[in-house]
């Protein structure tokens, strides 16, 4: 509405000055023309007779004054009888300008007194001499009326225009914004322990924004599952340890002059729940870091070959104890990469770890590096049990374990892969999983790099 207030002063302003000038220099012209007209006739007989009979049959306008001048600038007739000036002396500018030499005509425009007038001033020219002057001076009112009657019209046409374009604002707005604050209104009487869509009603921007919205409940409340779900599995996976030893601290309190190897079997068994319990919170930690920002990583060039030979030599005694063959296959040349050595390490342990837990005794567990254009490849391959078709997808899933009963056995928490697949995504990779029930597994690390990098 400010605009359009402003936008129509500034138009009525321009067109009301344009009007001014337009009408009062048709005026003037009109004005200057008559006087020569006057001028004309009596060039041909410059005598008081002719003058004083000529020239009141002349038709001027309403409150129009004709006054006409020797070179003596003396008065030798006057239209206005009321306050005659005849036979007097007559000084005006414009006469002066006019009496001169090279006589010119001349028209002007002035404001006297709260009144507009209009004068023009010619000179009477005979045998190419001045011999006199006329000059007509006329009311402007009529002009000004008529420019007072055209602004009051366009001051009236913009009150009609600000009215029309209010009534018409107030109802757009209250079209556009009544979607806007039904959303609002949703939104903060949603409940605060529930997620809700909002019903999308149109197709426009409110029904977008509605549609976005209803995506980010929809994420957030993905989201609020895997947090349910990531908390309830971790206070089990933290309270079952916490349950063994309270029982078996329970059981050596109860127990009177207990036998020393009964204590040091029961010491013996909290002592392994204390250490899975220790690879649990371990587990979440790491698995918080790099939760955190991949910023406050430390990415190192370092050969891939020098990390897989100390997880294959932290991995011997753990495949010796269950009687696998473990081996590792490397080129001879370095394999460079930008890295963060710690995420990248338990990302190929927790794999490897995983084949050997999973693989029964006299299996075989290979480990090997390899390089393409654009790729550096650690695969992982096992002879162990395998993983069915529809829990492939699910493996790297926080907490998840394809056969709890094996994963208690072998302290499995469900975080390993989990967390191997965060540390090999903070490097721009991936993991690739084929695996056969009974046959066998291969996770594949796939890492790019450029040379233009290395």
């Amino acid at each position: 509405m400010i605009i359009i207030v402003v936008v129509l002063l500034v138009l009525s302003s321009f067109l009301m000055n344009t009007l001014y000038s337009y009408l009062f220099d048709r005026k003037k012209m009109e004005v200057l023309t008559n006087a020569n007209i006057i001028a004309s006739i009596i060039s041909e007989n410059f005598t008081d007779e002719y003058i004083n009979l000529r020239l009141p049959q002349l038709p001027l306008e309403k409150n129009a004054r004709a006054i006409v001048v020797n070179t003596d600038s003396t008065v030798m007739y006057d239209s206005y009888k009321v306050t005659s000036i005849k036979d007097k002396t007559f000084i005006n500018a414009a006469i002066t300008d006019a009496l001169l030499a090279d006589g010119k005509n001349s028209s002007n425009a002035y404001k006297e007194n709260g009144n507009w007038f209009i004068d023009a001033a010619v000179p009477i020219i005979k045998n190419a001499q001045t011999i006199g002057a006329v000059y007509l001076i006329q009311s402007g009112d009529s002009t000004e009326d008529t420019i007072l009657h055209i602004r009051n019209a366009l001051f009236m046409l913009g009150g009609l225009i600000i009215v029309f374009v209010g009534i018409f604002s107030a109802s757009m707005a209250s079209l556009l914004t009544l979607p806007i604050e039904r959303f609002t209104k949703f939104i903060n009487n949603m409940p605060k322990d529930s997620l809700q869509h909002v019903p999308v009603t149109s197709r426009d921007e409110i029904g977008q924004l509605a549609i976005a919205f209803n995506s980010l409940i929809d994420r957030m409340a993905e989201v609020e599952d895997k947090r349910k779900v990531f908390v309830s599995n971790a206070s089990h996976e933290l309270k079952t340890p916490l349950s063994i030893i309270k029982l078996l601290s329970d059981s050596l309190i109860q127990t009177e002059n207990p036998d020393p190897e009964f204590i040091k079997e029961f010491l013996t068994d909290m002592n392994k729940e204390v250490e899975r319990l220790t690879r649990i919170i371990e587990k979440l930690l790491n698995m918080t870091q790099m939760d955190s920002s991949q910023a406050n990583m430390q990415f190192i060039h370092a050969d891939v070959r020098s990390i897989v030979q100390e997880i294959y030599e932290k991995l011997i005694p753990l495949a010796r104890n269950k009687d696998i063959e473990l081996t590792l296959i490397q080129p001879d040349d370095e394999v460079i990469l930008p890295i963060e050595q710690d995420t990248l390490t338990e990302a190929i342990y927790n794999i490897a770890d995983n084949s050997i837990k999973y693989t029964e005794p006299g299996g075989k567990v290979d480990i090997s590096v390899s390089r393409d254009l654009g790729n550096v490849y650690i695969d992982v391959s096992d002879t162990g049990i395998g993983i069915p078709k529809e829990e492939v997808q699910k493996i790297f899933d926080r907490f998840y374990r394809v056969d709890k009963a094996r994963a208690r056995e072998t302290g499995g928490s469900g975080l390993g892969l989990s967390i191997a697949l965060d540390a090999v995504k903070l490097h721009n990779g991936h993991i690739e999983v084929k695996s056969e029930e009974e046959a066998g597994s291969r996770f594949t690390i796939a890492l790019p790099y450029s040379e233009e990098s290395l």
